[in-house]
């Protein structure tokens, strides 16, 4: 045969050396069937190269070509591979490996049928062969080795069936006792081991005297045991040998001696990690392993080894024995609690508990000098919870450990020496960041543990620290301000022991307080100058954390905001003063109402604030102000508002201006930064419209009826209405988003007038209207009829308007801008279709204003339907690349459906078409996005059109639309469930057609019946009886989860995904 121009002679020899040119073309060789003889050849060969390929070859063959053996052939196999792995195995190593590989796929196709009990016959056979060849020991050795480590590998990587890879397992699980048996005999051979088995086999002896075929034997128990322990009588011998081993390696190099192999201590730990961390062998075995685990680790080895990686400061060494210690506690923590108090444990679990605490105080910062602190930090929060579940959390071991966690947690959170966080990198800081946040969670777990104790220390260290405060020496009070910060949550607002002391007038205007007020000239070094901010900044935070705390003294109020509001200033300190403010705000609403002038002059000095205070920072205070205004009488918060929304229009005026100075036609990145002045001041309108709404539960007790809710929003109302300065800014805040369309800046279209309108400019204009748009009164809100009229213009003037020639002119970026257009006006039907109430005063009778929905609704759907076919020559096509507008539109549809559905008989019906229309397409694309909302919208119709006792025109409509697509959505949807569709959307499906079957059950049975009765549908694997159990199933229950599971294993059946992992 002749290959490349090479015959098998010359491919041969190319290989031997091998060419590049012999490489590229084994691939192609290897599918032929002359490869199966080639292999042979070459494995015959004296050259190490072809004996490689050649064991290769015959790997790939077995794997791929399996079936095109005859079954003498196949059985003929396993003595002539079984030969080949006793040739090979004197070496060298890698061949031996290959042949190894070829004989573990032979029985991965043989197991169970024509090869059991694989492992014991195999290393038999290998023994008896290389006694018959006169190979030594050891070379039976290195192969049976390779073997161990080879069959486990292989069998949890297989792709057989599922009944195959059950016997694979169980035959791999009855050879678990000869695995662990040869591999603990070599492992044992550990120098300095007490452990050796009596009845090691002379091979084990041989390899287990270098460390290399020790770490590959570890690592081959880890692959063993990802198949579990059948019985403790294998389990406890295997630990108890693990655990001795790891203290004879730990003693070593706890002594510096040199003689322990780091890859073999690592693979060792991943073992005994393995074992102890394994939830299976926790729950069936955990008095057994928990025991064996507290008396082995309490015994002094695993503290010497630690202390020995902190003084030399090998984090690497330190990070492989915690692992092994940290699981071991992440699995065993309520046995280790139920045992801090035990007669015999107890002294054990206090160890473990120490050698713990060792772990979360190792020497170094963390993410700088050493990456270990974090690991233990996941089980003092599994023992906390241990202990809130129980009831005995009152040991004094428990309570001791926790009492040094506090400390050791507040040292290490401390900040690096300036030197070392200033010039150290970006991942460095951002580690160390991040692990602090993750302190502050375990103080807080520690705080239910120790309660009013643990506060009480920390107060006495903070106001230790802060009468002796200095620049020089400033990270450990931050530390201990930041520990009260991350407790501030969990403390009671009635604490009268502490607190107090903290938070003294003494206290607090001669130490808190002046540390903020603190300034440092420009001269100052940058050490003092981050270590001030630093030390502010946790100082802002402990203000912020205990805002409840203030609200029940609020005679101290006075002292502290004005000193939280002068941090503003500071652009440093922005971010945390606004995060403390906040928090106070929300605290302290009622409070705080009384100085109402003072926060609203302080949200106007924020808005000139421009340069120091961020724009993102504004919105926040824009908010808090606002939410502490609503606090007062609607009459005493529309008038506190008067200066700070004339301050707001001034600005918006100039900021309009700005963008109206723009010279026309600008690129869209070129518009930007004209646009920016407005855009963050129409966010600060969003901002004060989010904050003056009443809350929801007001406003939907008052819906119910509740008079007194009523009443409230009744009179907020008639206040906001009479209000000329809120009339006035509101007649003035519509005029200027009108403005913003008509900026000379923006890119028009020459036919059709319509504009390029920046995208985040037209998001902010949208928002401020839903933030104003509340089912209760709102202070800010326009009209009905200009806020609908407002959004039908700006639809046309960017979205899309009647074209001249009779047709729709769309606007650039119609799809991308379509979404908000579309949130926006499901916002108006949600607030506006409720019927009328007495505090909507501006609302028309309830006939026009669904009439002016209706057409806001008609003009969206229409043009979003043509728009949609405009794109692609189609339907379905375009619905695929643009999946977002059909998620906005059905979204909006549904909330029709929801809210009000009597707005569709508002609706001219070849609009209602449409949309149907769109619908019946979106649910036979296989697009998740698109997908979804369509579902949740003919779920929400069908349910809608069923017969009801009381007719409307609206439930008419839906049962007409029902009649008439109901046949095609019906049977896109068994389409979809027998394979057009991914099995991840059968959900939406199933409550779909379940909602079809329960609603119209009669319909739904002819349809279903007529549809399924087409040969090949939905599938060609489903037949006819398939077909008839689908259907008798899906009619014969009203239970969703019945439905759901006939749909599930009817689509498994169209699939032809019986016997597989998705049919388990």
């Amino acid at each position: 045969m002749a290959l490349n121009g090479y015959d098998l002679q010359s491919f041969a020899q190319a290989l031997s050396v091998p060419t590049q040119e012999a490489l590229e073309a084994l691939p192609h060789f290897q599918r032929q069937p002359e490869a199966w003889r080639f292999a042979f050849d070459l494995l015959g060969s004296s050259n190490i190269n072809c004996r490689f390929y050649g064991a290769h070859t015959l790997h790939v063959k077995i794997s791929r070509d399996w079936d095109t053996l005859d079954a003498e052939r196949q059985a003929g196999l396993r003595g002539e591979l079984l030969h080949f792995v006793v040739e090979q195995s004197d070496g060298p190593l890698n061949v031996l490996n290959k042949v190894n590989q070829a004989l573990v796929a032979y029985a991965l196709h043989t197991i169970p049928t024509s090869w059991s009990s694989f492992l014991g016959t195999a290393i038999e056979a290998i023994q008896q062969g290389a006694q018959q060849a006169g190979k030594s020991s050891t070379s039976a050795g290195y192969a049976i080795m390779d073997l161990l480590e080879l069959f486990p590998e292989e069998v949890n990587r297989t792709l057989a069936g599922q009944a195959q890879r059950g016997g694979l397992i169980q035959d791999v699980k009855e050879s678990l006792p000869l695995a662990l048996e040869l591999l603990t005999g070599v492992v044992c051979e550990l120098p300095g081991s007490t452990a050796r088995p009596a009845n090691t086999p002379e091979f084990c002896r041989q390899l287990g005297q270098s460390a290399v075929w020790r770490t590959r034997a570890w690592k081959a128990i880890l692959q063993w045991l990802q198949f579990g322990v059948p019985s403790d009588t294998l389990l406890v011998p295997l630990l108890e040998m693990s655990l001795r081993q790891l203290e004879t390696m730990a003693m070593a190099q706890a002594s510096g001696s040199g003689t322990v192999d780091d890859d073999e201590v690592r693979a060792a730990a991943a073992a005994v990690d393995d074992i102890v961390g394994n939830t299976r062998t926790a729950a069936q075995y955990t008095r057994t392993v928990g025991t064996l685990g507290l008396s082995r680790f309490g015994q002094g080895w695993m503290s010497e080894v630690l202390k020995h990686c902190a003084s030399v400061g090998d984090g690497q060494a330190a990070l492989v024995w915690g692992s092994v210690l940290v699981s071991f506690g992440e699995t065993y923590s309520e046995f280790i609690l139920a045992k801090a108090g035990d007669v015999q444990l107890g002294a054990h679990a206090g160890t473990y508990l120490q050698l713990m605490l060792g772990l979360t105080q190792f020497p170094g910062h963390h993410g700088f000098s050493e990456d270990i602190s974090d690991q233990p930090l996941n089980f003092w929060y599994l023992l906390q919870e241990a202990i809130a579940d129980g009831e005995v959390g009152s040991a004094p071991v428990i309570t001791h450990a926790y009492v040094s966690l506090v400390r050791a947690l507040v040292s290490k959170s401390a900040y690096p020496p300036a030197d070392e966080w200033l010039d150290g990198d970006r991942d460095e800081r951002d580690r160390f960041s991040g692990y602090r946040r993750e302190v502050g969670d375990a103080l807080l777990n520690a705080y239910y543990v120790l309660r009013s104790d643990m506060l009480g220390v920390l107060v006495d260290e903070a106001v230790r620290g802060l009468s002796a405060f200095s620049l020089d020496n400033w990270q450990d009070t931050e530390a201990v301000l930041f520990a009260l910060r991350s407790i501030g949550e969990a403390v009671p607002d009635s604490e009268a022991e502490h607190l107090p002391r903290l938070f003294s007038i003494d206290v607090l205007s001669q130490q808190l307080l002046p540390v903020i007020q603190a300034t440092l000239g420009d001269a100052a070094d940058r050490n003092k100058q981050w270590g001030l901010t630093s030390i502010k900044a946790s100082v802002l935070g402990v203000i912020g954390a205990y805002g409840d705390w203030w609200r029940a003294h609020p005679d101290l109020l006075p002292l502290v905001v004005p000193c939280v509001a002068s941090c503003l200033a500071h652009p440093p300190l922005v971010p945390a003063a606004v995060s403390a403010f906040r928090r106070i705000c929300d605290s302290c609403r009622d409070q705080l109402a009384e100085a109402s002038e003072s926060m609203v002059h302080l949200a106007c000095e924020v808005l000139l604030a421009t340069g120091s205070v961020p724009p993102r920072e504004q919105q926040r205070i824009f908010e808090s102000v606002a939410e502490v205004l609503m606090a007062l009488s609607p009459a005493a918060h529309t008038a506190a508002l008067v200066p700070l929304v004339a301050a707001l229009t001034d600005r918006l005026s100039a900021s309009l201006a700005i963008l109206d100075g723009a010279p026309p036609g600008l690129a869209q990145h070129d518009v930007e930064p004209y646009a920016e002045p407005l855009v963050a001041h129409l966010r600060l309108v969003e901002a004060l419209g989010r904050g003056l709404q009443f809350s929801d539960d007001t406003e939907e007790r008052a819906l119910m009826g509740d008079a007194e809710d009523a009443a409230v929003l009744t009179l907020a109302a008639q206040c906001y209405g009479t209000s000329p300065a809120m009339a006035d800014f509101r007649s003035r805040l519509g005029g200027m988003l009108e403005g913003v369309f008509a900026a000379r800046v923006w890119q028009r279209d020459a036919s059709s007038g319509m504009v390029a309108i920046d995208d985040t400019l037209l998001e902010c204009v949208l928002s401020a209207i839903n933030s104003t748009a509340r089912r209760g009164p709102h202070v800010l809100a326009m009209d009905f009829s200009s806020c609908v009229a407002f959004v039908g213009n700006a639809w046309a003037a960017v979205i899309a308007r009647p074209a001249a020639d009779g047709g729709v002119a769309f606007g650039r970026r119609w799809s991308d801008q379509c979404p908000a257009f579309l949130q926006c006006i499901s916002q108006l039907v949600t607030v506006y279709s409720a019927p009328a109430v007495a505090w909507q005063l501006t609302k028309p009778a309830v006939a026009e204003a669904d009439a002016m929905l209706a057409a806001l609704l008609t003009r969206a759907v229409d043009d979003i339907c043509a728009g949609i076919a405009n794109e692609a020559p189609a339907l379905s096509v375009a619905i695929e690349q643009q999946p977002v507008i059909c998620e906005y539109v059905f979204d909006l549809c549904t909330r029709v459906l929801h809210t009000r559905p009597e707005l569709l008989a508002s609706m001219p019906l070849p609009s209602v078409g449409r949309v149907c229309e769109l619908s019946a397409h979106a649910l036979a694309v296989p697009n998740r996005l698109a997908l979804r909302p369509t579902a949740y919208f003919l779920t929400a119709l069908v349910r809608l059109s069923a017969a009801t006792s009381k007719p409307s025109p609206a439930s008419e409509i839906l049962q007409a639309l029902w009649a008439r697509n109901g046949a095609a959505w019906l049977r896109t949807t068994l389409a979809a469930i027998g394979g057009t569709h991914p099995r991840s959307l059968l959900p939406n499906l199933s409550e779909l057609l379940f909602a079809m079957v329960r609603h119209h059950p009669e319909s739904a049975r002819l349809w279903m019946t007529e549809a399924l009765a087409r040969p090949g549908f939905p599938s060609a694997h489903a037949d006819d009886a398939a077909k008839r159990q689908f259907i008798q199933h899906i009619l014969a229950t009203r239970s969703l989860v019945r439905v759901k599971a006939a749909i599930s294993d009817f689509s498994i059946k169209c699939r032809n995904l019986q016997g597989t992992s998705y049919a388990a």
